[in-house]
């Protein structure tokens, strides 16, 4: 992919006519999909929100991707999927009506209200506001990227009650992805040091585990006040 067409990735138009054009609107996977995801959901996730629990989900960029499907079929029922390409949001809704699916910008949410979700799950949304500037060299970063990735980890981290879970999937180096989401207006805590979850190597990937505030502990009855009553 080419430089120019990279950057348009941080423009509803462009993925509004990458959708369009899908001869099959069924589900893809952009990077990995749910069963390269599994055991590190099972390891970080799931284990904090056991069974008979329902946390509040969002799904940042969600685009067409199956995760949120397969979440919903193991009982976390409590999503709400935001993406800015209104084209698959109307694709999916249609798929799951009972998932909320909401046509935003992440980088400036402000109908979404602060303190409202306990898990975020970003898997190449990050990605794609990156895609066009360096890896890992933090002195030539673009400032368009600081900018979107800096507004980004803010309205993440607002969203998110106190003691919520940012996961990000990426292919960038720690030192990269924390320069550009540990930001002013933030105070993330690392849950685990970043995971890898594909052999070392072009599109090397890991997991970024961030919460808002102190880490709290795994245990189901404690990490989340959302019980089923």
């Amino acid at each position: 992919m080419a430089d120019s067409e990279a950057a348009q990735m941080r423009n509803a138009d462009y993925w509004d006519s990458r959708y369009s054009n899908e001869d099959d609107p069924a589900t893809k996977e952009w990077h990995l999909g749910p069963e390269k995801l599994e055991g590190y959901l099972e390891e970080n996730i799931y284990s904090r929100w056991p069974k008979g629990t329902v946390p509040k989900i969002v799904q940042l960029g969600s685009g067409a991707s199956s995760v949120p499907f397969e979440m919903f079929a193991r009982g976390y029922t409590d999503q709400t999927c935001i993406e800015f390409s209104e084209a698959v949001i109307a694709q999916m809704a249609l798929q799951n009506p009972t998932i909320k699916w909401l046509p935003h910008d992440l980088r400036n949410m402000p109908e979404i209200e602060s303190n409202s979700f306990d898990f975020a799950f970003d898997k190449a949304t990050f990605y794609a506001m990156c895609a066009y500037g360096p890896t890992h060299l933090l002195k030539s970063i673009p400032q368009v990227i600081v900018k979107d990735t800096a507004a980004y980890s803010r309205e993440v981290f607002r969203i998110l009650k106190p003691g919520g879970v940012f996961v990000c999937i990426n292919i960038f180096e720690p030192r990269y992805v924390h320069h550009l989401l540990k930001v002013e207006g933030t105070e993330w805590t690392d849950l685990h040091a970043p995971l890898a979850l594909t052999p070392a190597g072009w599109a090397y990937t890991r997991a970024y585990g961030l919460v808002k505030g102190p880490v709290e502990p795994t245990d189901g009855a404690e990490a989340t006040s959302n019980s089923k009553e």
